[in-house]
């Protein structure tokens, strides 16, 4: 744990400030997304804990605790990305309209809402979205470099494939069946029960979820090559 404050001590501060600007707006707008919104960034942050457990047991060759916090970081992984799917919650708010105007006109304009905490609104899921996505990333590359130490690169593409892959199901499972990471330790059996019967919708979604999920680590690692 002081490794891991040590090493990314800023988390801590983001996750205080985020959590104290959605007090705020729960306070000025009551509404149940500005308790979950900080919740959803602190499991957003777990996977970059666990990774870096599983980094420190790969070090101490302790093959155990490795396969432990792997399996950690893999079930709660999803959840760094899952805040995308937070903008849903914008689907009711007005951010422009068409003026109207006489038939016939060809003249038209586009009123932009005046309403302040509309796009606070946005303002707060854009910034909790873009902070997971980049502790997701980060947490997804330290396993990629773990994995490289010890397998041939054709392997850890592979490894990523199953990764990615898993993640589109695993962000279908939270959003839509509506369980949560550790369901797998206290519901499996309705878990794996509902995972099974996972329709035509449910892996068109994961598919394309798996491609923006591999997208985003294939541009953060060419960012990352360009400060090297």
């Amino acid at each position: 744990m002081e490794r891991f404050l040590d090493t990314y001590k800023g988390l801590v501060g983001i996750l205080f400030v985020y959590g104290c600007i959605c007090l705020v707006m729960l306070w000025q707008h009551p509404n149940f997304l500005y308790f979950m919104l900080p919740w959803n960034l602190l499991l957003a942050i777990l996977p970059l804990f666990f990774i870096g457990k599983a980094e420190v047991a790969m070090e101490q060759r302790r093959k155990v605790w490795l396969i432990f916090w792997l399996g950690a970081w893999l079930f709660f992984f999803p959840n760094s990305v899952y805040m995308v799917t937070d903008f849903i919650h914008i689907s009711g708010d007005t951010f422009l309209w068409a003026q109207e105007v006489e038939r016939y006109s060809t003249d038209s304009r586009v009123i932009y809402s005046h309403e302040l905490m509309v796009w606070a609104k946005l303002l707060i899921i854009g910034f909790g979205f873009f902070s997971s996505i980049i502790i997701g990333l980060e947490s997804l590359y330290t396993f990629e470099r773990m994995m490289r130490k010890r397998f041939a690169a054709s392997v850890c593409y592979g490894m990523m494939f199953v990764v990615v892959c898993l993640t589109g199901i695993g962000v279908y499972i939270g959003r839509f069946l509506r369980f949560n990471s550790w369901d797998i330790l206290f519901d499996p059996l309705d878990l794996l029960r509902q995972v099974v019967a996972l329709d035509g919708f449910a892996i068109q979604f994961s598919v394309i979820f798996a491609v923006f999920v591999f997208g985003c680590y294939m541009l953060y690692r060419m960012i990352r090559s360009w400060s090297k």
